[in-house]
């Protein structure tokens, strides 16, 4: 870095350290918004539990007489009122229920005969009362099914007076650990392109039409200095501001799920660990520069193109927008495919959550890096001459 582009990266960092908001989005913000969502979460979650207690659900009950004993056992449930019913409704609200037990008519003579039968309850899962219901009756469906798979057995003369012991099921026996590198490998790559969007969106719309607005722009440009040292200088700072955003980013992650969760008991269950070796965090810092770069570069152009701080926050706004939303492709992709990986700043939250799992394949590590280093360079040489452009700097 030559000495005229050290200064104008100095004088572009002590500007963005001076300015409040830039500061607060960079140093502040991820240490205050990840703690909030997490709260925030649980009160909402501690609420709708409290709220599903207390909920009254009503079951419609269609062909009571097959199994007489069911309304009675639904009335023992709390907060269900069973409803008998003539026949299945076709529409469940309309009906005054909000879901419906259907017992076959056949059920009696099926059980004998070993025919195939089915008791089912409808629900709409879409509804916030619908499964609700559902969710307080579905361990009565379980005891019903084991209650009827006994009668069947009995009455194909097998000698049981009671359901076996025996159980079939699943258990989850990931660790801690486990399960925050799975969390890690989904949520840091889109936190990290969140917060060199957010870091960079600032500085970088003040450090061009910020300086037109200031009117020193023009004393900028009667500097010894190149235009291209002039970007070069402001690209730098954008950058150091975006990479610190990152940096801040995921300390904020870390402290909110491995510190602070851990000091309110009633949020343990949400606490992970995030561990990510020395090694995978130098090689995801390293795939993290060209999206940066070519984030910084973006919008220093705009910057240069706006005519106003007003119209230079509206474009940013938009960049902005869509690094989000490109960082959110990377969501449910277990296995995207190649073209993917020639999307600058998808290809990038795709490789590093590949680096988080373990799982990195060359060619996709050579196409992701090398065409968002190619969307850097080219952004770069279109700030220089949209810079040098003073038809395009000054327009009004």
């Amino acid at each position: 870095m030559s000495t005229k582009i050290w200064a104008v990266f100095r004088k572009e960092l002590t500007d963005t350290l001076r300015d409040g908001r830039s500061v607060f989005a960079i140093f502040i913000f991820p240490f205050i918004l990840y703690p909030a969502m997490l709260f925030f979460t649980g009160y909402i979650q501690t609420k709708n539990a409290e709220s599903a207690k207390e909920l009254q659900v009503r079951v419609g009950v269609v062909g009571q007489e097959s199994l007489p004993f069911v309304v009675d056992s639904l009335a023992a449930i709390q907060g269900v009122t069973p409803v008998p019913l003539t026949a299945v409704p076709s529409d469940i609200e309309g009906a005054g229920v909000n879901a419906v037990l259907v017992i076959p008519a056949n059920l009696p003579a099926a059980l004998a005969s070993g025919d195939s039968t089915r008791v089912e309850l409808l629900y709409k899962d879409a509804e916030n009362k619908s499964s609700a219901a559902e969710r307080r009756v579905r361990p009565f469906l379980d005891r019903l099914n084991i209650m009827l798979t006994l009668q069947w057995a009995q009455a194909q003369g097998a000698h049981a007076a009671q359901a076996p012991a025996f159980q079939v099921g699943s258990r989850d026996v990931s660790s801690k650990s486990e399960v925050g590198r799975y969390v890690a490998a989904l949520i840091i790559p889109y936190i990290l392109i969140f917060m060199i969007s957010a870091g960079a969106m600032h500085t970088a719309v003040d450090a061009t039409t910020g300086e037109k607005e200031r009117s020193t722009l023009e004393t900028l440009l009667a500097t010894s200095a190149t235009r291209a040292e002039l970007v070069l200088g402001k690209c730098f700072a954008v950058l150091a501001a975006s990479l610190t955003g990152a940096v801040t980013g995921i300390t904020g992650l870390w402290l909110t799920f491995a510190v602070i969760v851990k000091a309110f008991p009633s949020m343990q269950e949400h606490a992970l660990q995030l561990e990510i070796s020395p090694d995978k965090l130098a090689l995801i810092f390293l795939t993290l520069v060209p999206a940066a770069v070519f984030l910084s570069a973006t919008l220093v152009a705009i910057g240069c193109f706006a005519r106003s701080m007003r119209e230079g926050q509206t474009y940013a706004t938009y960049v902005y927008m869509a690094s989000v939303f490109l960082g959110l492709g990377s969501f449910g992709q277990q296995t995207p495919p190649m073209k993917n990986f020639f999307i600058p700043i998808l290809n990038t939250a795709l490789l590093q959550r590949e680096i988080l799992t373990g799982t990195v394949q060359a060619v996709h590590a050579a196409a992701a890096i090398g065409v968002t280093s190619a969307a850097a360079l080219f952004m770069l040489v279109i700030s220089v001459r949209l810079f040098s452009n003073e038809g395009v700097l000054f327009r009004t």
